[in-house]
């Protein structure tokens, strides 16, 4: 009975022994190893904006210098900048039958956050890559990124509009293995029916002072243009708040109270703006209600910041 015990012992010890540790980051050496750090998964694999806003697991954090030495800095670089140091957690990975391998990687710095879906070959060397989901950078309701069984890769993108209109981009690829190369399958937008925002006074003449465009984005400014004396100004305002569910826009001409103080009154309803210039910076302030020109949750308000004119081009 001691001998058995003895035998059953011996035994334990070495297959604990034998039992493969998981990989830790400060292991990979290798390509190899890069690809094996990366938790296995099975598909469809399906990461929703979501899950971005989790805390990372960092235990399966990545060092710049370890990261760069397998994937391309050019890649992530596109997206957070020459001087970023973004943290890298290994997501996921799985592999197509004796092809290539598919490693996701969620990267992160300040609010921005991006997973990159990277093709390595089956000896593990690295192909492409490319951005699957991003957050912080525009406003959306919600995204996705999938692989599906099938190994194509789609990515999915919606925003809810004032008044109820859905607008999305849905966009599949595959990995071509001959062209090496992401290759766009199906694209299925109707985001595309968002037109640029139509400035109906931006022909108009800007000669005087604080006539110009002042700008947070292109869907997002007031344009100030040469009234009919000094005493005067036109304007268009467009804002899109809250993530685009909030729109306004206003067109009118408005009257010096002051020398850097300007107003509108509506005198058919009780709509009424000021706005007020200081250096390269106009603040808008709304006076009275101006609901029948703007969304009931929000208001027109904020400040804007002078766009530096185009330099007409040399003839």
């Amino acid at each position: 009975m001691k001998k058995y015990l003895l035998s059953l012992g011996l035994l334990i010890l070495f297959a604990c022994k034998d039992k493969k540790a998981p990989l830790q980051a400060g292991d990979i050496v290798t390509a190899a190893d890069f690809v094996a750090f990366y938790p296995e998964v099975t598909l469809p694999y399906i990461i929703a904006d979501t899950m971005l806003v989790k805390k990372s697991n960092d235990s399966m954090a990545l060092g710049l210098t370890t990261f760069s030495k397998f994937i391309p800095d050019s890649i992530w670089r596109k997206d957070f900048g020459k001087n970023a140091t973004p943290k890298f957690y290994a997501l996921a990975r799985t592999a197509e039958k004796e092809k290539e391998h598919y490693l996701f990687t969620k990267v992160t710095a300040g609010s921005k956050r991006v997973v990159y879906l990277a093709c390595f070959s089956k000896d593990n060397k690295f192909l492409k890559a490319m951005p699957l989901l991003k957050t912080g950078f525009e406003h959306y309701t919600s995204a996705y990124g999938l692989l599906d069984s099938k190994f194509q890769i789609t990515t999915y993108r919606e925003t809810k509009k004032a008044g109820g209109d859905v607008l999305f981009k849905r966009n599949i690829y595959f990995y071509d293995r001959n062209g090496d190369n992401f290759t766009l399958i199906v694209t299925e937008p109707n985001e595309d029916i968002i037109q640029d925002v139509q400035n109906p006074i931006d022909t108009m003449s800007a000669k005087n002072k604080f006539s110009g465009d002042y700008v947070e984005n292109d869907r997002n400014f007031v344009s100030v243009r040469d009234g009919r004396n000094a005493s005067e100004m036109v304007f268009f305002v467009h804002f899109e708040k809250n993530g685009g569910k909030c729109i306004g826009e206003l067109k009118g001409t408005a009257r010096f109270i002051s020398p850097t103080v300007a107003q509108f009154v509506k005198s058919d309803n009780p709509c009424s703006l000021e706005f007020l210039f200081a250096g390269n910076k106009i603040t808008m302030k709304e006076k009275g209600g101006c609901g029948s020109y703007r969304d009931i949750q929000c208001f027109f308000s904020g400040s804007y910041w002078k766009k530096k004119a185009s330099k007409p081009k040399k003839k």
